[in-house]
């Protein structure tokens, strides 16, 4: 068996790469969208100047913005174009796993990673979600596994390409670059400690890296200045810290998800008994460590700034960009180990078809084909929006539907109802309001629409991604 992967190697990396990239692929074709999502989308829906504008104003750095505006404007203003932008990094992940880590940890460590990569909890799911966490997932990984590079064979290009994906990870995402921070402290300490002689190209790296990010930084503190105003997150509690411990093992079906848990286990205990007897190379081990360590210290760090700062700013899902390290020490400790290599694939094929078919429920299990059909037949031009129930996300994701398909007319949303009512009225056009699932008009909304003789006419129920909601037109 280990005769036949050593000859046929580069042939059976390529089939995994196409096999996991196609996994990725097939999940794209569809039209449901969330509030993050139709809030990014809508943000590029304008010139190249309006998205930087609207990028400055954003909570995050612009480089996922600029790029999806790239690729809508090259394959047109779809959701499949947005979600196979999201994609792109997932695959150049898995092209990291399919090269680099390859040459360096061999052909097993290569197989692990990529299928962790695909069939691990979180990866499917921010892996097509239009937001930049999987462009700074990218990054990130990448920045991780050439701070290994660095240490193994310190040449300038490795140097450079460890600089520049670790920039480019802090334009994605704050947390992204948190994430690589660790990177460059575990680099420190291996060159204070084993390799002095290079030392001097670890403060030229962080030079380099200060000035290629001060853009962004400076971009980035006024952002922090104006976020406790309108942006926080639930506070971390224990019960909350202790989820965010688990939550990259978390598959929504018991059974899978301890077998991830037991994954990484088996790892840890290959990584400790390692280093405590010192099998193998140890500089491996100590990289599999420092991978392992980096997804807890983002969550302690994030814990503790949001304790510092006026508003929380650290939710879970920023540690999905630590999550890439956190399986590739994984991948690296469970390879090159027999039979047990064969069961943790096995192990992670099992986990990867639970991972799908939620993930395929999410995408497919809604359309919103109805409703953009209908907002395209009806919604007119300069017609107003409010909603009930749901304000943040109606906000963001009825009015994108309005205007994905080029031969609708954007919806504007306007609050308070009185305001939107006044809005409509004063321009002469028609009023629209969407109550979501499980709310109704409340008495003051009533006595609102009777004090200008008005009332709700229902046209449609919607029902797309995880909002159901009905749709009324004002009428006198």
């Amino acid at each position: 068996m280990e005769k036949f992967i050593s000859k046929n190697e580069k042939k059976i990396i390529a089939a995994a790469f196409v096999f996991f990239t196609a996994v990725y692929v097939s999940l794209i074709w569809n039209n449901n969208v969330w509030m993050d999502e139709a809030f990014t989308a809508s943000l590029v829906h304008t010139d190249f100047t309006g998205v930087i504008e609207r990028s400055m104003n954003d909570t995050l750095p612009p480089l996922y913005n600029i790029f999806l505006k790239i690729m809508t404007d090259i394959f047109g203003y779809t959701i499949p174009v947005m979600k196979m932008t999201s994609v792109i990094p997932m695959i150049g992940t898995l092209l990291i796993g399919a090269t680099t880590t390859r040459k360096r940890f061999g052909v097993s460590a290569a197989l692990l990673f990529m299928s962790f990569l695909t069939f691990m909890p979180l990866m499917l799911y921010y892996g097509v979600e239009i937001r930049m966490y999987s462009l700074g997932f990218f990054f990130a990984t990448a920045a991780g596994v050439y701070a290994y590079e660095v240490a193994a064979e310190p040449s300038r290009k490795n140097w450079i390409i460890f600089t520049l994906f670790s920039v480019l990870a802090g334009y994605s995402h704050h947390f992204a670059f948190v994430t690589v921070a660790f990177a460059y402290l575990y680099l420190l300490l291996y060159h204070f400690f084993a390799d002095r002689k290079h030392l001097k190209n670890w403060f030229w790296c962080l030079l380099a890296t200060f000035i290629l990010y001060l853009p962004c930084l400076i971009v980035t503190l006024g952002q922090i200045s104006r976020v406790s105003g309108y942006f926080s997150m639930p506070d971390i509690d224990i019960h909350m810290f202790l989820q965010y411990v688990a939550y990259p093992f978390i598959v929504g079906f018991t059974p899978a998800t301890l077998i991830c848990a037991l994954l990484m286990a088996m790892s840890l205990v290959l990584l400790v008994t390692g280093l405590i007897h010192r099998t193998g190379d140890t500089r491996i081990h100590i990289f599999s460590l420092c991978c392992f360590s980096v997804y807890y210290g983002v969550l302690l760090f994030g814990t503790i700034i949001s304790k510092i700062m006026t508003a929380n700013i650290f939710v879970d899902r920023y540690l999905f960009f630590s999550a890439g390290l956190l399986w590739l020490s994984a991948a690296v400790m469970l390879s090159d180990r027999g039979k047990l290599t064969v069961l943790a694939l096995v192990a992670a094929l099992a986990v990867g078809i639970c991972v799908y078919f939620v993930e395929y429920r999410t995408e497919y299990g809604q359309t919103a084909d109805e409703e953009i059909t209908f907002l395209r037949d009806n919604v007119k031009e300069g017609d107003v929006f409010y909603s009930i129930g749901g304000h943040e996300e109606m906000q963001n994701c009825i009015p994108f539907y309005t205007y994905l398909d080029s031969k609708t007319c954007e919806l504007t949303f306007v609050t308070p109802l009185e305001e939107a009512i006044i809005t409509a009225e004063d321009t002469g056009v028609t009023l629209w309001i969407s109550v979501l699932d499980g709310y109704s008009p409340s008495e003051d909304d009533v006595r609102t629409l009777e004090k200008y003789g008005l009332k709700m006419q229902k046209e449609a129920d919607f029902e797309f991604d995880r909002y159901k909601c009905e749709m009324y037109r004002v009428t006198q």
